[in-house]
């Protein structure tokens, strides 16, 4: 056992010093939640262009074993003093306790009239403990909770109060997701979580040291933030995390699916926890809203997504690459930004919420009082156009996104695939016309081997013309050379063009 703590303490440690020595001596952490023509070429002699051949609430289920009471004296007092001493050989990168530069240490209360951002994230340091901390005490050990409880009704997080998830559509969410699972999960009944972390790896060496989970209760929405005053607090936590969500319908996060959902599961196995994952319903934002904004926005952060989508702007907000340092600080029992890690993840979980609220509402581009939403409209018939339920509802988003000015990548994108849709379909004159209008508008660009494969089909096997359609062809193949597809494809459309080249050759006499 003696071995066991020994070597935790070295791993803290070394997690320490390598969040001490990036960037020059700026702490490094969890990203912020939240992991982007060659025109047509001169014809030559005798030839014709690609396009010319085609012819003109949870309520108090959960945490009932939990006895609270409030935190007194320094929430580390049960801190081993061997991890104490050990931590203050200089893990900090805090001013020095006591430096307040004449600024308080404590932020406004959350939940109060602050909507749009709180209080100074990067306020001085402090060496007092975290504020509103309350010992929960369970079988597994005792941890420390900050609970905060604001009024759905309202409660506005930027321009959208929380009982807007009253009005948000499952299957919207479910289409957008690429989830049919979620068409069946109420925002109500879910819960929401945003975890802070002593390191980006995953194992024994770094810690969830903080757990932001919300939930509605009634007319309330709760932000119940689960916090470690020192390291062997964790399997307690933890425990009480895993029963919350097993409680859930589903779970909401940002990124969760490729970050939170794995550390807390790692950690979860290490300390003996079960996992509570398993089957249940989860819905990462990250994905949906990436559809939904890629290339309008500057990235896919959630503080972009919370300002472009929610107008919620944080005011001085603690950048979650200073998170480890605050709790190695705090641990050392030096001064330490730990109020500002609060707020951060206090603000994360309103954010999903709110989020959520507005994907429900993506189908019908609208808010529940008719007010449109925010955002860039044409990217949004596009994301809706890629996830369709059937063939109709594709071509319409097509045609919406195209009228709004899809352009680029996207814009490529839609075409091969309203193109190729028409043909399928029978539709001759629309097809012709579609894959026409792309290939006029590029046929030397990543997309011209699928056009023009999809028009020397239209032209063998609608239009009954084997040598306009062995001519396309050819103008495959030379596409898949020059924009290097593998061996196998061009060897695809090798074959291809050969057969076409007997259908067109005339007959012997």
């Amino acid at each position: 056992m003696q071995d066991a703590f020994r070597s935790k303490l070295a791993r803290l440690r070394r997690e320490g010093d390598r969040l001490r020595g990036a960037s020059g001596g700026a702490p490094g952490s969890e990203p912020e939640k939240g992991p982007g023509e060659k025109g047509p070429g001169e014809k030559g002699p005798g030839e014709e262009t690609a396009a010319g051949l085609l012819g003109g609430g949870l309520g108090e289920a959960g945490l009932a074993a939990e006895v609270r009471s409030p935190v007194r004296g320094a929430p580390s007092a049960g801190m081993p003093a061997s991890l104490k001493a050990r931590l203050r050989g200089g893990m900090g990168s805090g001013p020095a306790a006591g430096d307040s530069g004449g600024r308080p240490s404590r932020p406004a209360p959350l939940g109060g009239p602050l909507t749009q951002g709180g209080a100074d994230g990067l306020r001085a340091a402090s060496a007092a403990p975290p504020a509103a901390l309350v010992e929960v005490r369970r079988a597994e050990g005792a941890f420390a909770v900050r609970e905060t409880r604001v009024d759905v009704a309202t409660w506005r997080h930027g321009g959208w109060r929380l009982d807007e998830v009253d009005a948000a559509v499952p299957s919207a969410i479910a289409r957008l997701s690429k989830d049919a699972a979620l068409g069946s999960m109420p925002l109500r009944e879910a819960v929401y979580l945003d975890t802070e972390t002593s390191g980006l790896s995953g194992g024994a060496g770094v810690y969830v040291y903080m757990v932001g989970l919300g939930w509605f209760e009634g007319g309330e929405f709760v932000s119940w933030q689960g916090f470690l005053r020192e390291p062997g607090e964790e399997r307690a936590m933890l425990a009480a995390v895993a029963e919350r969500l097993r409680a859930a319908s589903g779970m909401v996060s940002f990124f969760g699916k490729s970050f939170d959902r794995h550390r807390l599961e790692d950690k979860m196995r290490i300390a003996g926890v079960e996992a509570p994952f398993e089957g249940l319903a989860h819905l990462d934002l990250y994905h949906p809203f990436r559809r939904l904004t890629q290339g309008s926005l500057p990235d896919g952060r959630l503080q972009t997504m919370e300002r472009e989508l929610l107008d919620f702007h944080r005011t001085d907000d603690l950048p979650g690459s200073f998170a480890p340092a605050a709790w190695f600080d705090y641990l050392a029992g030096r001064a330490h930004r730990l109020e500002g890690v609060f707020e951060h993840n206090h603000h994360d979980v309103l954010s999903l919420a709110a989020l959520a609220a507005y994907l429900g509402r993506s189908v019908l581009e609208c808010r529940a009082d008719g007010a449109p939403l925010s955002g860039a409209a044409g990217q949004r018939a596009v994301a809706l156009a890629e996830t369709a339920v059937d063939e109709e509802d594709e071509l319409r988003w097509i045609g919406t996104a195209f009228e709004r000015g899809a352009a680029g990548e996207a814009r490529r994108r839609l075409q091969v695939r309203q193109a190729h849709l028409h043909r399928r379909a029978g539709r001759v004159d629309l097809a012709r016309q579609a894959y026409r209008g792309a290939l006029e508008e590029c046929s030397e660009d990543r997309y011209a081997v699928e056009l023009l494969t999809g028009g020397s089909m239209l032209l063998e096997r609608q239009l009954g013309d084997p040598t306009s359609a062995h001519r396309l062809a050819e103008r495959a193949v030379e596409a898949g050379v020059r924009l290097g597809l593998t061996a196998r494809q061009q060897a695809r459309l090798r074959d291809r063009a050969r057969r076409l080249a007997r259908l067109a050759a005339p007959e012997a006499p």
